[in-house]
């Protein structure tokens, strides 16, 4: 699964490279650039809520290896028809594929790991996502210069390789292995199961608005960056998304195993304090060391978050319904995600993006609050 992830991770070129594409070859406007990005993102998400069910019903490491083949097939696909004007739909396609592999993975990992080594599992799984991201764009950038065609096939060839890792190396895991009583098997449709833990919705809450907090290093951050250093701006940016990317990579597992004795509700509230250093720090106009020290603690945050969030609904999860229970929490993630950057727009314009990262900082300061008051109500609970 480590080597599987780095492959997909490493060959996803279409994505970061799906604006410029659409702009620059398409000849697109970015009205309508925007819609399709908008609209691949909408595929993604749609993906996610489908496929939890499916490999539920089917078997998770069947459905995750149709996932990866699926998309491998739309991007090869586009290898043939990237110059029609409609191509874009195959792309949105694959997003869908894409978007539909991301919980089953979490699903299949919670299925293999012991439940006393998940953290571990979780840090690895972040690890290699973090070393395919960092390496994969660089390659995508040479494809798109001199052979846009490659581009997709390279990205096509990537999912085939990563669903060959898992068919070949990869057992069939047991749905029986449950870590606690939580863990056993629920007779209950998904939904049903899901909702009679009330602690899990109210975790889905946390979880996007986590999400809708970290969702501006994305949109406000290189803003603010442009707005502070000027035509230096971009690049710094790019600087800064290097160093989060090194210190994800020196720093995951370390993190993972330091904290794999610890609640996962209570690392989110760490997690939470980080980002509320790290955001409230950029409230302030001060210059590029202090950005980068800003950077370097809410990357500490980002790494401690996505280690357990998979890991706290995997305890959570009766063991037949994994997939289901990862699809709802990614979807309210992602939910969260695509929030940020609408209500984003409207505060900078408003109150500038020193009172923007305030406000964003102060999330921080609920939803870390939120979760410190699901672990002490799980402590009750386990008591």
């Amino acid at each position: 699964m480590f080597l599987a992830t780095i492959v997909n991770r490493f060959g996803d070129f279409i994505g970061p490279f799906l604006a410029l594409y659409l702009t620059k070859r398409l000849g697109y406007g970015e009205a309508q650039a925007g819609l399709v990005v908008s609209l691949s993102f909408g595929a993604s998400a749609l993906g996610v809520l489908v496929s939890g069910r499916i490999a539920d019903a089917v078997g998770r490491k069947a459905t995750l290896i149709a996932c990866h083949s699926a998309a491998a097939l739309c991007a090869l696909a586009m290898s043939l028809l990237y110059e029609l004007p409609w191509s874009p739909a195959v792309v949105a396609a694959g997003c869908f594929f894409r978007g539909s592999a991301r919980p089953l993975i979490s699903a299949l990992i919670s299925d293999l790991a012991p439940a006393e080594r998940r953290k571990e599992a979780f840090g690895l799984q972040y690890w290699s996502i973090n070393v395919g991201v960092a390496v994969g764009p660089l390659v995508a950038a040479y494809l798109f210069d001199r052979d846009i065609a490659w581009l997709f096939r390279g990205d096509g060839i990537c999912s085939i390789a990563s669903a060959a890792l898992i068919l070949v190396g990869v057992r069939s895991p047991s749905r029986s292995r449950a870590g606690s009583d939580l863990e056993r098997e629920d007779s209950r449709g998904s939904l049903a199961a899901f909702f009679a833990r009330p602690i899990l919705p109210c975790f889905c809450v946390v979880a996007a608005l986590s999400a809708f907090t970290y969702s501006q290093t994305g949109f406000a951050l290189p803003l603010t960056i442009s707005e502070r250093l000027g035509e230096a701006g971009p690049r710094f940016f790019g600087a800064m998304m290097s160093l989060n990317a090194v210190i994800v990579i020196v720093l995951s597992i370390p993190i993972a195993r330091l904290m794999r004795d610890r609640r996962p509700l209570w690392c989110m509230a760490v997690a939470a304090g980080a980002f509320v250093l790290g955001f409230s720090m950029l409230a302030f106009p001060l210059g590029s060391a202090w950005i980068a020290a800003s950077t370097f603690a809410w990357t500490i945050g980002e790494i401690v978050q996505s280690v357990n969030i998979g890991v706290f609904v995997s305890s959570h999860s009766p063991a037949n319904w994994r997939a289901s229970f990862q699809s709802f929490s990614s979807s309210c993630s992602q939910g969260g995600h695509s929030l940020g950057p609408l209500a984003a727009g409207p505060i900078i314009a408003v109150l500038g993006s020193s009172g923007l990262w305030a406000l964003i900082a102060a999330a921080c300061v609920l939803w870390g609050l939120g979760a410190l008051a699901l672990d002490r109500r799980e402590g009750r609970g386990r008591a």
